[in-house]
């Protein structure tokens, strides 16, 4: 089976015109981790974990997601990072973004089944966190009330919950998800 022409590097102009459009989000730097442009690349690690549960999507599904949270950066000036250890091994993906049915911005994590419990979600997301802060008063995890590691998470960030907001989703959307607030308003 040939692969997608959407999941193909692009070549040429256009190739130097993507580079040019990576280089402008910001490159983040931790201890043990770099933040930076997500790439096609990093798709075959995106969609082996929107293969697993609790997402359990399709290659094309994959493709949709991974193309709306890069598009972020070009739509609100906040998107989506590609997450590495500084030898270049990607362990997985971290952002500040919207989806369609969000109130407010988003931080969020998806890692790598293999680098689960490393502490690189936590490292990731307090400098995606600091730099969405910086463009935004605020920005919430939504997390599934199952999900105690990515909980944890936001614990470990200094996040609160926020009942106030849990119970709206809850009306509105029948869901129970957990809303953790990051800055001024936790």
């Amino acid at each position: 089976m040939t692969a997608h022409r959407c999941t193909q590097a692009p070549t040429g102009a256009a190739a130097k015109a993507a580079t040019s459009h990576r280089d402008s989000i910001p490159v983040l730097e931790t201890a043990r981790l770099r933040l930076r442009a997500p790439t096609l690349d990093d798709l075959p690690a995106w969609t082996a974990i929107f293969a697993a549960p609790p997402f359990e999507a399709d290659a094309e599904e994959a493709w949709t997601e991974f193309s709306y949270y890069t598009a972020g950066w070009m739509l609100h000036g906040h998107g989506l990072w590609a997450v590495e250890l500084h030898d270049g091994t990607l362990v997985g993906f971290t952002h500040v973004g919207l989806e369609w049915g969000d109130d407010e911005p988003e931080l969020g994590w998806m890692y790598l089944a293999e680098h689960h419990g490393q502490g690189y979600a936590t490292e990731a997301a307090k400098a995606a966190r600091d730099f969405g802060l910086s463009l935004l008063p605020t920005c919430v995890s939504y997390i599934d009330p199952d999900n105690a590691a990515s909980s944890a998470v936001a614990r470990r960030l200094g996040a609160e919950r926020d009942a106030t907001a849990e119970s709206q989703i809850a009306e509105t959307e029948n869901v129970t998800i957990e809303v953790w607030r990051h800055g001024d308003a936790a």
